[in-house]
């Protein structure tokens, strides 16, 4: 067993994972806590410069005081196709206008009109929500957070990658374990209150293909339950390049065809068409492949001329780099056919957890993607219920505080914690975590897996999950970057075997899960999470019946009202 070394911090309220959920969490429990209260938010990279929210156009739905706030919230639910906390996301709602002035406070600066009216645009899959975006987009927008919290007194620690929940010898959590993801140095982050903020699980696709979090799995292991599993953010990517905004390019005029040019998604989406939300996008071109009808392509030589810039001059600032370095090659693909293929880019599993953000193990609590409020965001709710929860996270963890003891170590769990997270380093050995990665995407991505399934294909793709996992164990890491590396590549064997298991549990159609053997909805069996435990010999599967104390889950069946007016988009 390898020799104890390590760094011991102690703080109120720990924070682990710096997205928007991570950030607002740290910046509400710092406000709501008294004088002195000690908030600790780390994160494995640089906080400010990482997770989906920096490198996002950060754009977010805010319901403003003249706003229906219960029909955003009716076509939320009834866009989750059920699948969603109504308490959650009507108070995320509801306090996203008291957010928006606090950003405004920080230095942000979001676009108005002549008028002084806030420039807003609709979104993809809604009628009456709209979404904006501050100047320089998720960059500064997580900078100018980091900068709020600094000047709040917020410790931040950069590049500390958690690597365990500690127990303490009871039943709750009293803190997490981690190494320094540059050093390898282990430090042990003692706290009364811990909030994972941690990303969604990703198996490196895309433009997120370093964000894999692996926050979800570490709450399992400590006790915690996990929903959502079996629904994953399926949508169209591109072998050539990716830009934030094909929701607008698509009210602008571009449309999906297929190889014979033929445009196909108002065959799959008679009400919305081009504008369905990306699973029924993605869903339509897994279709059209398995008819023979690709490739796919987005074409967006319908887009108007003076409104070409919009896309290529991006307010993301790495967008702005990386069509700067394409230049012309950039505007000759993008206005023309672009191949596309339906993507299983992240589950959307996330912990269990009430309204109030507390998990069911006392004292950790989640927020952000880690958190399973809803199973499908939209354009805009990704961050803004991000930015809710995280609120809600924060005040809920400082509560916690008056009926939580202060927290005692085990020596003898921070010890296994210690060996567990030391034990794959071997100087002599060979990087292959990236050899077993390459395998497990070449399961979880087949579009007859990822985004149509059936009972036959999951279990043979999770018997070759079980069989990438047996090979796992026998890697071993030559360095830091390496065990990094591995830690998350075990978390997305596990995350794949939860995302399997939970596929062939729901037997229905829903959202992403679309199930070729199962092709309808069925309320009346499958309204409910499916939410999994450790059963002893493995995870066991659980119905949980969902609430609706506001709204029903469905809509009246009607063509969208902006859609049907085509009214003119403001803020382009």
């Amino acid at each position: 067993m390898a020799r104890f070394e390590g760094e011991l911090i102690d703080t109120d309220v720990l924070v682990i994972g710096a997205g928007a959920g991570g950030l607002l969490a740290a910046l509400s429990a710092k406000r709501h806590g008294p004088p002195g209260t000690r908030v600790t938010l780390v994160d494995s990279w640089l906080i400010g410069r990482t997770g989906h929210t920096a490198f996002s156009n950060a754009w977010t739905i805010v319901v403003l005081p003249d706003d229906d706030l219960d029909g955003i919230l009716h076509e939320i639910v009834a866009g989750n196709d059920g699948i969603a906390d109504q308490e959650l996301v009507r108070q995320s709602l509801m306090d996203s206008h008291a957010r928006l002035k606090d950003f405004e406070a920080m230095g942000m600066t979001f676009a108005r009109d002549e008028h002084g009216a806030y420039k807003r645009r609709p979104t993809r899959g809604l009628d009456l929500a709209r979404v904006m975006y501050p100047e320089g987009g998720g960059l500064e927008f997580a900078w100018k957070l980091r900068r709020a919290l600094e000047a709040e007194g917020v410790q931040l620690i950069d590049r500390m990658f958690v690597t365990g929940l500690m127990r303490g010898g009871s039943d709750r959590v009293v803190g997490a374990v981690g190494i320094n993801s540059r050093t390898g140095a282990f430090h042990v982050l003692r706290a009364r209150s811990t909030i994972v903020a941690t990303n969604a699980i990703t198996f490196r696709s895309g433009f997120v293909r370093d964000i894999t979090g692996t926050g979800t799995l570490l709450a399992y292991r400590a006790g915690a339950s996990l929903r959502n599993a079996e629904f994953s953010y399926v949508r169209p990517g591109t072998p050539k390049f990716y830009f934030e905004g094909i929701t607008f390019a698509i009210q602008e005029g571009a449309q999906w065809v297929n190889a014979k040019g033929e445009p196909f998604m108002q065959a799959y989406e008679p009400e919305w068409g081009d504008e369905a939300d990306v699973p029924r996008i993605a869903r339509a071109m897994a279709m059209e492949q398995r008819k023979g009808n690709a490739p796919l392509y987005l074409d967006m030589s319908a887009i108007p001329e003076h409104l070409r810039d919009y896309f290529i001059q991006s307010k993301v600032r790495w967008m702005d780099n990386f069509f700067r370095k394409l230049g012309d090659e950039a505007k000759t693909d993008m206005f023309g056919k672009t191949p596309y293929y339906a993507l299983n880019q992240m589950t959307k599993m996330g912990i269990r957890t009430g309204a109030d953000c507390r998990s069911d193990v006392p004292g950790l609590l989640s927020s952000g993607l880690a958190q399973a409020g809803c199973a499908n965001h939209f354009a805009g709710f990704h961050i803004g219920l991000c930015v809710g929860n995280g609120w809600i996270a924060g005040r809920s963890a400082i509560e916690d505080l008056d009926r939580l003891s202060q927290p005692r170590l085990d020596q003898g769990e921070v010890q296994a914690l210690f060996a567990e997270t030391m034990a794959p380093l071997q100087p002599s050995a060979a990087a292959e975590s990236d050899r077993i990665l390459r395998d497990l995407q070449a399961v979880m991505f087949a579009y007859d897996t990822g985004v149509l399934k059936r009972e036959d294909r999951l279990r043979q793709a999770y018997e070759r999950v079980t069989a990438l996992s047996d090979s796992f164990k026998t890697i071993a890491a030559p360095h830091t970057h390496e065990l990094v590396r591995m830690k998350e590549t075990e978390a997305m064997l596990l995350a794949a075997q939860f995302i399997l298991g939970a596929s062939l549990y729901r037997t229905e159609s829903r959202l992403s899960h679309f199930r070729e053997d199962h092709d309808a909805r069925d309320d009346d069996n499958w309204l409910v999470w499916v939410d999994i435990a450790e059963g002893g010999n493995g995870p066991a599967f659980t119905k949980t019946p969902i609430p609706t104390p506001y709204c029903s889950v469905t809509l009246p069946r009607r063509r969208p009202s902006r859609l049907a007016a085509r009214q003119s988009i403001g803020g382009v």
